[in-house]
């Protein structure tokens, strides 16, 4: 990836910063030309000094002359200070930019993406190869806009000094790009592979992490850190080859550059130049040589920093399966019934659901049952448009669920899962998660109708107290009477339960079950149950088997039919 291209792909992230990008600019046009202007002013301070008679000059004008030259740098050095902080500012602003986009991105995404992504991979992009842009942003910026100009400012003193000598000095500057070139490539492949590696390096430890208690169960501590060593080795290995070809390339140049110097004694000789021009003219070279180094680093670090890039890319490219229509319309609040009609749906090629057809009458309690893998949370994951159909269509009220927006479709549906998401915050804004901007009035009355207050008022700050990531701090049964707490502050008229108390012990099951009645009473629910005897007074059963919906009824007439749902009963209840 050139430059070009890497810049017009962070464009976007660094226009809105453009002022500030200029005034950088600016201050390194400044330090560049005072790059010549130093070489010019030398040359006068040797020539006055050196050339005086003995006496013409007393000791405080000499030191008048002299000083000049450290007042020049105090310019330059002022000069290249605030221009680094001004392309550094750039830089970190549009990466804050870059990742919010990234992350906004990724939320806009549907379901399937996240079924085939690692969540360590998508962490690794959002921190480390914004990091590679980051650094290209605020370090290589600044040499490219600056380094061009500091070499065409020597370039034009040393002409103005001797045109013949700097034109055969030139000859060398092609034996630069090939080094530059060769290493440049070198280093974006490394840079690949080691962010590659590192997504690696990021998904083993949130994986290590959150699956501790199995990993000290089994044993498997030392294996956890073997796979962790051998990864970590990857990655340096990966590492020190981008070290070394961007450090590789000084040692050529300079010793491209101290040729040039030779060249420039056995001229200085044969011309019988003098020798304060070839002072000047030998540090020039010296110092023209120096942005060819600077932007050598520059050409490696802006490919590494287009590998990085085009990870990020690799995402923001992606483009959810699920979308919004642009002439989408609110959904009315359900008044009637939601209606399956004739519904497919598969995964890539895998058939999942096949011919899905029933109705719902409003506030009446559906239940799926079926053996594992059958489609059941992929049915009820249609209803608030995680994944659509691919054949059929979901109506509320008749109206298909592709015509209306997001956010008022899942506005009318609450969720309760098998797998409790809780943040690491408070109890209190854990449950406000169902309803922003909530009193705590509401919080706590939610609380009691999901039988979750009398535990949360024993903990030592309430519901104040933090619970930890995922909610560690509590036992499962409250974290289920909290997530219960949430769908009853939300007040949605469509509830969705996914095997809620599956996980469950006698008695906490006892307790969530009582909050999830209160929960259901008077809405439209689908509840996925493993355990058949939560389901026995719904309104509507349905048996679902490879994708169908092979049996429906209610409880008593499908043990009397004596199909799938009596074999399943039976083996729950019989002995």
């Amino acid at each position: 990836m050139n430059a070009l291209l890497v810049y017009r792909r962070l464009w976007p992230f660094l226009s809105p910063y453009k002022f500030r990008f200029l005034v950088g600019f600016v201050l390194g046009l400044t330090y560049a030309a005072s790059d010549g202007l130093l070489l010019l002013l030398l040359e006068r301070v040797l020539r006055r000094i050196f050339s005086a008679l003995p006496g013409q000059y007393t000791t405080w004008q000499v030191l008048g002359f002299a000083m000049l030259i450290p007042a020049l740098f105090l310019f330059r050095g002022v000069c290249d200070y605030f221009n680094k902080y001004c392309i550094a500012s750039v830089g970190f602003r549009a990466v804050m930019d870059l990742r919010t986009k990234l992350f906004a991105h990724i939320h806009s995404l549907s379901l399937d993406f996240f079924n085939r992504s690692s969540v360590g991979d998508l962490i690794s992009r959002i921190t480390n190869d914004a990091v590679h842009a980051q650094k290209t942003i605020s370090g290589a910026t600044s040499d490219l806009l600056k380094e061009p100009f500091v070499f065409l400012a020597l370039i034009a003193v040393l002409f103005h000094k001797d045109w013949l000598f700097t034109l055969a000095a030139l000859v060398l500057f092609p034996l630069c790009i090939f080094p530059i070139a060769l290493y440049g490539r070198r280093a974006r492949h490394s840079t690949k592979r080691a962010q590659k590696n590192l997504s690696e390096l990021t998904r083993l430890l949130s994986e290590s992490f959150s699956g501790v208690r199995i990993v000290k169960a089994y044993g498997m501590e030392e294996a956890e850190i073997d796979k962790f060593r051998k990864s970590s080795r990857k990655l340096v290995r990966h590492f020190l080859r981008t070290v070394l070809a961007g450090e590789i390339l000084s040692p050529i140049i300079e010793l491209i550059a101290s040729l040039a110097i030779v060249g420039a004694f056995v001229y200085a000789y044969n011309t019988g130049m003098p020798w304060e021009t070839f002072a000047v003219i030998a540090i020039g070279l010296l110092r023209m040589y120096g942005p060819i180094k600077k932007l050598s680093k520059v050409h490696v670090s802006l490919q590494s920093a287009g590998a990085a890039i085009d990870r990020i890319y690799h995402v923001l490219d992606i483009k959810p399966s699920v979308v919004e229509k642009p002439n989408a319309r609110p959904l009315p609040a359900i008044q009637r019934q939601i209606e399956f009609e004739h519904v497919s749906f598969r995964y890539d090629s895998n058939v999942v659901l096949e011919d899905v057809h029933f109705t719902v009458p409003v506030g009446k309690l559906v239940a799926i049952v079926g053996t594992s893998g059958a489609g059941k949370s992929t049915l009820v994951n249609l209803i608030p448009r995680f994944y659509d159909v691919v054949d059929g269509a979901i109506r509320i009220d008749g109206v298909d669920l592709r015509d209306v927006t997001f956010d008022s479709l899942r506005q009318q549906i609450a969720m309760v899962t098998q797998e409790v998401i809780l943040f690491d915050d408070t109890v209190s804004n854990n449950i406000a998660v169902g309803k922003p901007g909530a009193t705590r009035e509401e919080i706590v009355e939610a609380a009691k109708r999901a039988n979750a207050h009398e535990f949360i008022t024993q903990m030592p700050q309430g519901y104040d107290s933090e619970i930890g990531e995922r909610g560690v701090r509590i036992s499962g049964g409250q974290r289920q009477r909290i997530a219960i707490a949430r769908a009853i502050l939300k007040n949605a008229p469509i509830l969705i339960l996914d095997e809620a108390t599956s996980s469950l012990d006698t008695e906490s099951e006892r307790a969530v079950q009582q909050a999830l009645d209160d929960l259901m009473q008077r809405r439209t629910s689908f509840v996925i149950a493993h355990r058949l005897s939560t389901v026995q007074h719904a309104d509507l059963i349905l048996v679902v088997d490879r994708g169908r919906i092979v049996e429906s009824g209610r409880h008593e007439e499908l043990l009397a039919r004596g199909g799938i749902y009596q074999r399943l009963y039976d083996m729950q209840f019989k002995e």
